[in-house]
């Protein structure tokens, strides 16, 4: 069996001269087992039996992951559990 990962993949720049740690909100479209958020080698991703319509928060500087407003951080992937900042472009 293979598997095919389909991304759907945003590009985010950052106005500013410092970084920041975002929140980021989403909201999934169908059941999947997992989403993963990334830039550059960082990552951080979550495992969970996602739900059509789940709403899933990440606060990266608090270290916070909230699905359906409630407090799941045993969703985080310990092997890629990089809570990180975005720079800005140069």
């Amino acid at each position: 069996m293979r598997w095919i990962e389909i991304a759907q993949k945003y590009e985010v720049n950052v106005q500013g001269s410092v970084e920041a740690y975002p929140i980021i909100t989403a909201v999934t479209q169908k059941e999947i087992p997992y989403i993963k958020l990334s830039v550059g080698n960082a990552a951080l991703k979550l495992h969970y039996p996602f739900k059509k319509n789940d709403t899933v928060k990440v606060d990266f500087d608090k270290r916070k992951v909230f699905i359906n407003d409630e407090l799941q951080m045993t969703s985080v992937d310990l092997t890629d559990a990089d809570f990180f900042p975005l720079t800005p472009w140069s």
